[in-house]
């Protein structure tokens, strides 16, 4: 999938699917920013089964605003043998700005999965990547009972340069996965990769303070190229509700402000 920016909005320029992976048509539902485009991946599966292997491609194009999500918790189902896996590439051009939050995932009981991300960010660039992680079915009385669950993520400057890389392998089987969740089963992850993180920082470091019943965290990423916030919890409610926060603080002191720039030039 391809953004432009055309007319004073994003639009998919290039799209190419192939199932049971889909794209949405975008969708432009926030009236403060009336040209960010809003596109969301679904699958006709329901989901990853064994043997999957899912490709995901975004290229965001220079001054594009989007945001990308899923249509729903993303789940990993039984396997007999085997993996499944799923790399994503991210390229998001300079002076654009994209949120790639989908919805959690939830691996089932004998899951198998891995999963390679690599983004590459240009100057002046704002991007927001989230990962979700459930313990599993936890209403069905699933609670770690995956086998493994192994996720890596590397991001890139537009020269190559590597900024930070991030790794987790949960194998229930050899690790106290419960004490590593603090006794919690949702864990969250979301990375901020922005030039203009300081002030940033610091409001997103009030909202957590407001929320004294989650355990989260941030701290500033490696080359100061952003900003990542960790969390723990049983609630994926409480989960959303902070990662929208950050969401908004962000559109509001880096969308919203150049749109009033160019609005004012």
């Amino acid at each position: 999938m391809e953004l432009a920016r055309t007319a004073g909005k994003t639009v998919i320029s290039k799209l190419r699917t192939r199932a049971p992976l889909l794209v949405q048509k975008a969708l432009y539902p926030d009236s403060n920013l009336p040209g960010m485009a809003h596109a969301y991946l679904m699958s006709s599966a329901g989901g990853i089964l064994q043997g999957d292997r899912m490709e995901i491609d975004i290229i965001a194009g220079s001054g594009t605003s989007s945001r990308i999500t899923t249509q729903a918790a993303t789940k990993i189902y039984k396997m007999n043998k085997g993996y499944a896996a799923q790399n994503v590439t991210i390229s998001a051009h300079d002076a654009s700005y994209l949120e790639f939050i989908p919805y959690q995932i939830i691996p089932f009981k004998s899951s198998r999965f891995c999963q390679q991300v690599d983004i590459r960010v240009g100057q002046n660039t704002t991007m927001v990547y989230s990962e979700t992680i459930s313990a599993g079915r936890t209403a069905s009385g699933e609670n770690f009972d995956f086998d493994i669950f192994f996720l890596k993520m590397a991001v890139r400057n537009c020269k190559g340069n590597l900024l930070f890389a991030d790794a987790a392998k949960l194998e229930p089987g050899r690790d106290d996965l419960a004490g590593l969740f603090g006794r919690k089963t949702i864990w969250s992850m979301i990375y901020v990769i922005t030039p203009d993180f300081e002030g940033i920082h610091k409001l997103i470091n009030a909202a957590i303070e407001e929320d004294q019943s989650m355990l989260a965290g941030s701290s500033i990423l490696p080359h100061d190229c952003g900003v990542v916030i960790r969390m723990l919890d049983d609630s994926i409610d409480k989960i959303r509700h902070l990662t929208d926060t950050v969401v908004n603080i962000l559109r509001n002191h880096i969308l919203l402000v150049s749109t009033e720039a160019r609005t004012n030039s």
